[in-house]
């Protein structure tokens, strides 16, 4: 593969319950309460469309309320870039590596996700990450996953055809994006938002305990962070963060 297109939060950089934890505070700052009846099926739809466009997931949130959307989203990104400065950050463990494993190879990394520009590079910065290509919705007319434009965009930016490029992501939607695009190979990973059935549901090929495994996945020498983390009983990788991705912090 001559192109890895790989998701942020949940994918590479641990999710932690960071990103429902913005969700709630995003709809706290446009009055939206976040205890009661109604929040149980506001945090189910949230955790199902997080992986989208931030703008869009407070638009379909909010009834389509697009001036309380655009707030929500002003908040919500505000609290993940003040997280970053709190040390709240980090990357999947041996993410780095496997990423450095890829480049190596001669394997172009692009990192996308449904953040703005500035709030990504604050996190992919405050992660330890480095990578050929950064993507965010708003440099393909706001299309984030599941649309295909950002796996499209990236090829285009790596002189790649899109069967050329592997995509991973912990979601569905990164999943639809893939097949959209017409990516050689979708891989899902068990460290953020859904399921492995799920995943495979939505197109993935495969599914991986971590994106750490990618490297020995593509045949390339699997990085030193997965040989230190070492294989539990039924051969996969463990890792502590990846059982407690996705939940909520209180």
């Amino acid at each position: 593969m001559r192109l890895a297109v790989l998701d942020l939060v949940g994918t590479t950089i641990v999710d932690g319950g960071l990103v429902l934890d913005a969700v709630r505070r995003g709809l706290v700052s446009v009055g939206v309460p976040v205890v009661g009846p109604r929040f149980p099926a506001l945090q189910r739809q949230a955790r199902a469309t997080t992986d989208r466009p931030v703008l869009r997931v407070f638009a379909d949130l909010l009834d389509g309320d697009l001036r309380r959307a655009r707030l929500a989203a002003d908040a919500y990104e505000a609290h993940l870039r003040d997280a970053a400065a709190q040390g709240r950050v980090r990357q999947v463990p041996g993410a780095g590596a496997a990423i450095a494993a890829l480049r190596e190879a001669g394997t172009t990394v692009a990192l996308a996700g449904g953040l703005r520009a500035e709030t990504r590079d604050v996190l992919v910065a405050r992660a330890g990450l480095a990578a050929d290509l950064l993507f965010a919705p708003a440099d393909v007319g706001g299309r984030g996953w599941p649309e295909p434009d950002l796996v499209l965009a990236a090829a285009k930016a790596a002189d790649a055809e899109p069967a050329d490029c592997v995509v991973v992501a912990d979601s569905t939607a990164g999943m639809a994006a893939a097949a959209r695009a017409g990516a050689g190979l979708a891989l899902g990973v068990q460290s953020g938002a859904h399921t492995p059935a799920r995943l495979r549901a939505a197109g993935a090929h495969d599914v991986l305990e971590s994106v750490v495994e990618l490297p020995a996945r593509l045949g390339l020498p699997q990085p030193p962070a997965a040989r230190r983390r070492g294989a539990g009983p039924d051969g996969q990788l463990v890792s502590s963060d990846s059982l407690t991705a996705g939940g909520v912090i209180p």
